[in-house]
């Protein structure tokens, strides 16, 4: 496994972009804008119904724009009051067990986004140790946003 402070200082051009995602969740209103550059895609929930927040035009990571043939473009969506958004990086949903399984994230969001936003990310850590055998060997990083009004 390569150093990433080595590998950043040597130029290594794998090394060289980050994945971001930028949100902009506003207190009054019901619409959320999202950017997402290489970022996999959050998770929302609406009353339970939980699924992938679909990005109309997902940017490359940062750092790659000049493939760009066309700007990006920032995706909209409905985000009302009880709504949750899970933004998480990629560290998270690529977990893999002792088999290689990928951790499932979508069936465990299922079973534990329904409580408010700082318990689930406390059940996501200790089922990311449970399911990697306490082997977490990438970043993880999630945010819980809960709308309130």
């Amino acid at each position: 496994m390569r150093d990433d402070a080595a590998s950043l200082a040597q130029g290594d051009p794998a090394e060289l972009f980050a994945i971001a995602v930028l949100a902009e969740i506003p207190r009054q209103g019901n619409t959320a804008t999202i950017l997402s550059c290489g970022h996999p895609p959050p998770l929302h929930d609406r009353q339970g119904a939980i699924a992938f927040l679909p990005t109309e035009d997902p940017a490359p990571p940062l750092n790659l724009g000049g493939l760009l043939t066309t700007t990006c473009r920032p995706s909209r969506f409905d985000f009302r009051p009880g709504d949750q958004l899970l933004v998480y990086t990629d560290g998270v949903s690529e977990t893999r067990d002792a088999t290689g399984a990928f951790f499932p994230l979508l069936a465990w969001a299922q079973d534990q986004m329904t409580a408010p936003a700082r318990p689930p990310l406390n059940c996501l850590h200790r089922a990311l140790l449970k399911h990697s055998g306490n082997n977490l060997n990438d970043d993880i990083a999630a945010i819980a946003v809960l709308k309130t009004s």
